[in-house]
This record gives C-alpha cells, sequence and structure tokens, in this order.
C-alpha cells in the first residue's frame, strides 16, 4: 500500500511499575492484534519495553478519521481501562511522517522471538535539516530494498519542530541488524550526515507487538 497523503503517526512513551509489566503488554497485545484484524484504516502497531516499566508504542492510521475508529472501538477502551489503572506516565509525541516502510507480508506477531528494535532520537542544526533529510532517506530506501530482514523502517520528525527527527527499525533478530550497520549505504549516511547532527540518542528495545496491515510504503 503506498500512500499519497501523510498519515497519522505517533510515538508513545508509557511507564508503568515493573509489577505491571506483563498486565500491560497483555492488554497492549489484545488491541492492537484485534485493532490490525478489525481496522483496515490502521495500518501499523508496534509496542516494545525497554526494562519492565518502559515503554515505546508507535502507532501509524490512514487519517484522523480512521484513528477516531479505531479510538472508539472496544478493544481500545478496553486498553484504556487497564492503562489508567496502572499508567504512572504517558508521553505523546505528534510526528510528521518522513518515510515509512514495513515488511510486505501482514504481521500481527504477539511476544516475538528474537526480534529487536531501535528508537534513535536526532537533533539536526538548524541550518542542516534538507542535508540531513537527504542522507538518512536516501539510506533507508536503500536498506528496505536489499535487507530482506529489516519489519519495520520509520523516520519523522517532531510536528512544530522539524529539526528534531525520531526513527524506529525493527529487525528480526540482533544479527540483521548488525549486517546493516555494516552496509556501504549505512556507513555514508554516516559520513554525510555527521556535520549536522547536534544531538543523538539511542534505544534499544524488545519488542512485545509487531503489528500491520501488509507492505505500507509512503515518502512525501
Amino acid at each position: 500500500m503506498r500512500l499519497k497523503e501523510a498519515p497519522v503517526l505517533r510515538l508513545y512513551k508509557l511507564e508503568t511499575d515493573s509489577k505491571d509489566h506483563q498486565r500491560y503488554v497483555q492488554a497492549d497485545i489484545d488491541n492492537m492484534l484485534a485493532s490490525i484484524k478489525n481496522e483496515p484504516g490502521t495500518l501499523f502497531m508496534q509496542t516494545g519495553h525497554e526494562d519492565e516499566g518502559t515503554n515505546y508504542v508507535f502507532e501509524c492510521y490512514k487519517d484522523l478519521d480512521q484513528y477516531n475508529v479505531h479510538a472508539n472501538s472496544p478493544q481500545f477502551k478496553d486498553f484504556t481501562k487497564t492503562a489508567k489503572e496502572i499508567l504512572t506516565n504517558r508521553v505523546m509525541v505528534e510526528l510528521q511522517p518522513e518515510f515509512i516502510a514495513t515488511s510486505k507480508e501482514k504481521l500481527a506477531v504477539a511476544e516475538p522471538e528474537g526480534y529487536v528494535a531501535y528508537l534513535t532520537e536526532i537533533g539536526v542544526g538548524f541550518d542542516k535539516g534538507d542535508e540531513f533529510a537527504h542522507g538518512v532517506l536516501k539510506e533507508m530506501e536503500a536498506a528496505v530494498k536489499q535487507e530482506d530482514d529489516i519489519l519495520t523502517m520509520i523516520a519523522g520528525t517532531v510536528v512544530d519542530q522539524p529539526n528534531e527527527w525520531l526513527s524506529l527499525e525493527i529487525y528480526k533478530n540482533e544479527e540483521a541488524y548488525q549486517k546493516h550497520t555494516e552496509t556501504t549505504y549505512f556507513k555514508n549516511y554516516l559520513k554525510e550526515t555527521k556535520y549536522c547532527v547536534e544531538s543523538k540518542g539511542l534505544h534499544k528495545f524488545t519488542p512485545d507487538v509487531v503489528a500491520s496491515q501488509g507492505e505500507v510504503l509512503y515518502r512525501p
């Protein structure tokens, strides 16, 4: 599915006490798998934990109308009820999509064994936005064309903060990620954008749900 219009893309950071971690994960599984099954406009939903308390959630909807379909679904209402009982903190970041590519096959995988995910936060110099975008998007396009073990690769800028970039990459295993970092196009990306980056943070986390409607592609 190649999107012509920018979808709704959001990142959530949700925190719980460690004792509530498994309850949170089960609520996410029930919500996300039902949503991918029943809501064609819910394009992908992916969540994982950095530790048993810090959870990252990426959600993508075709448009706001499709988000509202999800928001009024019984599974989301059930999730919301559980979340109110156990979340200790909630942060939502609205993203402007810059690149989206998900695996060709439809996925609805709960607690996948071996999968790894990386969330990267990059602050780009004020006058370096176009230069950075050119380098990172060229690298991502090459990667999804040549690497079969990439399940998700997305990038977005924070709405109203276009120099703040966030990216999500999900691989079938750690070996696939390490192979990616040794590719020529990844090394060229680091070289070409070296003087664009003012700050960088990398979070490795364990996926709990990887779900999508099949191949979703977007680039402005």
